[in-house]
This record gives C-alpha cells, structure tokens and sequence, in this order.
C-alpha cells in the first residue's frame, strides 16, 4: 500500500480521531512494509488492505479508519519513545496469518460497529499494547477484546474509575448495601449504575471483597475493586486515559446521599460492622 493510498484510507478517520494523521503517517517511511523492519508492517498492510476490500457503511469506514489512525499513532509514539516491538513469535506466519495480523483484523472488526465511538480509542489501544508486550499472549488479548467490546462505554468508565478509586474521596462513597437504606428511593440512572457493577462483578472483572452480592440491591460501592482479570483489562485498554469527565458521574452516583437516611445499621453510611 503506497503512501497516498493509505492516506486516503486514514484521513476519514479525522471525524472520530480530530486534529491529523501525522503521527500515524509518520511511522511510514515509504511502503506501510517497510515499518519495523517489516514484520509488524506486514501484518498492518494485510490486515488494512483486508478491510478496505469489505464492503462497509459511510460511518463503518470512517470507525475503522479512526482505529487505524490511533494504532499507528500509537505505535509511532512508543517507538519514538525508545520502546521496544515484542521479538517472539508474535508475528510469524501461520498458514498464511501472524497472530499480530488476525488480532488487528480482529479489533479494527470490532470497532466497526461501536456505535459509542468513544469505545473506538480503547479497543484500539489492546492492539497497540500486545505488540509492545511480550507477556500478553495472543489468547489473552483476544479474550480482553471480545469481553470490553460488548461493554458499554458506562461499563468502560466504571472499571476506570474502581482502577483510579484511590484518586477519589473514599469517605463519600456508600459502604453499605444499598437494601440497608429500606426507605430510600434511587434514581433511575442509580439503578441502572448498581445493575452495571453487578454483571462487571459476574464477568470477573469487580471483585466485592466477599461480601453476600445476589442481586444489585445487595452491592456495597465502597467494597469493589479490580480482579486480576480486571487490572489487565484496565492496562490493555489504557483505562487511565479516560478523560475524569466521564467518570465524574460514576462517582457521585455512588456517593451516600442524604436522602437515603438511615441505614438498618443505625447509622448513616457507617460502614459494614467487622469490615
């Protein structure tokens, strides 16, 4: 693929990413082939010229052409920061496929249908840290993708904020279950939010720190953190870019609120006895 052809694929990509290609321009010296000593720009140009040849909406090429944009640009800043692509067998050929070529294919697939394009940056960002990372394997990269894809970006912002809790004032947020409060009444986007937390919970990715969790009434806020998968989902997807605006509301949703009163503890917001 020659440059012109590939910037012609990238510059639709502008709507989503905004500002320029340069960065993911620059990586090319020449042929996409050429990136990396070849190898990684192997996998690249297959896995572009395999998605240029589907037949895709309007708005499904200007999503894959934005993951495009942010893979490369990615890579571009790793590399000029003295980072080093993984030396494994990451990007042999298995009949007639690397692994690094079918998880590109793969995610850029992916982001073709978010429509939460927001989702588009943090998808992205598995492919950019796996070949980066010779202690990701393929399997779990793959696996880490086909969980957060089916994420909500709410979902995505919720393990941000659990991955940067200790950023935020812990005292705030409720340290009881919320079926304690009998009189209170929460809000529908409340409801929503302890529902959400409750599927992370089951999927693996929040532990409850063994507290009785069997439906989302039963959650305690204060309790929850990443699991182990959780923590590698957070470093793939590079979580911590999350912008703080997003995951504002997470927090103050789950702060104890006045209006709650008093819990069957006999207190407010006193904490689990023991805990």
């Amino acid at each position: 693929m020659k440059r012109e052809e590939l910037k012609k694929y990238l510059d639709k990509g502008t709507d989503i990413v905004g500002g320029g290609i340069g960065g993911a321009l620059g990586l090319i010296g020449g042929p996409l082939g050429a990136i990396a000593g070849g190898a990684l720009g192997v996998a690249l140009t297959h896995g572009i010229k395999e998605i240029v040849n589907r037949q895709l909406s309007n708005r499904q090429e200007v999503r894959v052409s934005a993951s495009t944009v942010y893979i490369l640009s990615g890579i571009t800043e790793k590399l000029e920061n003295g980072e080093q692509i993984r030396q494994d067998d990451f990007f042999e050929n298995d009949n007639g496929r690397s692994s690094a070529e079918e998880l590109f294919e793969g995610i850029i697939l992916k982001c073709k249908d978010q429509y939460q394009e927001k989702k588009i940056h943090f998808l992205s960002k598995i492919y950019e840290k796996t070949i980066f990372d010779q202690n990701i394997s393929y399997e779990t990269a793959n696996q880490i993708l086909n969980i957060s894809e089916s994420f909500t970006y709410r979902k995505i912002c919720i393990v941000a904020f659990y991955g940067r809790i200790d950023n935020f004032d812990r005292t705030l947020i409720l340290k009881e279950p919320y079926c304690w409060y009998e009189t209170a009444t929460y809000s529908l986007d409340t409801e929503i939010l302890k529902q959400d937390i409750f599927e992370l919970m089951n999927l693996g990715i929040l532990d409850n720190n063994n507290t009785m969790t069997s439906t989302r009434n039963d959650i305690v806020p204060n309790n929850f953190k990443l699991t182990e998968i959780g923590e590698i989902l957070f470093l793939l997807m590079d979580l911590n870019e999350v912008i703080v605006e997003d995951i504002n509301p997470i927090y103050e949703l789950l702060k104890y609120k006045d209006e709650y009163g008093v819990s069957q503890n006999g207190g407010r917001n006193r904490g689990i006895p023991g805990q």
